[in-house]
């Protein structure tokens, strides 16, 4: 974790439409969150090299914006499911 956001690496927009991102599935790697669609274009976030995802939330330029990181407890949700509380140093 220390390696990704340390690596400084950028994080960039693009955007799909609604009918792309329906041809896209394996953008979606949530099995309860759904992308923001319904408005006729989708925003993508990529960490080149590292992850595209869906998303409307706001988010960092780069990845060493975050900062340090400690992982405060892992909760177990279902047989597939971890949850994550992370505190920021």
């Amino acid at each position: 974790m220390r390696e990704l956001i340390g690596g400084a690496h950028p994080v960039a927009t693009e955007w799909i439409t609604d009918q792309e991102m329906e041809e896209r599935p394996e953008l979606v790697r949530t099995m309860s969150v759904k992308p923001p669609v319904g408005m006729g274009r989708v925003r993508l976030l990529r960490i080149e090299g590292i992850d595209l995802q869906p998303c409307g939330g706001t988010h960092v330029c780069n990845t060493s914006e975050i900062g340090e990181l400690r992982i405060a407890k892992v909760e177990k949700k279902s047989a597939r499911t971890r949850r994550l509380v992370i505190e920021f140093a």
